[in-house]
């Protein structure tokens, strides 16, 4: 995959994520911890997996969601769900 496309789904999933966490996307580095670092909590990530599903078109699976704790960890969870190559 072109770094142009890669780069193009992180600032999309970093968007998701900001809307999600109810937070300014700039506010969000590459592997901030949403609990930790942004106050994120069980629905938070619900709303996140939902939103990533319905952008994508892809099933994520709810055991997905404790690897999905930063935006990088994100970003590889998707790119291997929605089969995107690297």
């Amino acid at each position: 995959m072109s770094q142009t496309l890669q780069a193009q789904r992180l600032e999309e999933l970093r968007e998701l994520a900001a809307a999600a966490l109810e937070i300014e996307p700039e506010d969000l580095g590459d592997d901030d911890l949403f609990i930790e670092d942004h106050d994120g909590d069980s629905l938070r990530a619900i709303e996140l997996l939902a939103r990533i599903e319905k952008k994508y078109k892809i099933e994520l699976p709810q055991s997905e969601l404790p690897n999905m704790t930063s935006l990088t960890a994100v970003y590889k969870v998707v790119a291997n769900i929605a089969n995107w190559q690297d």
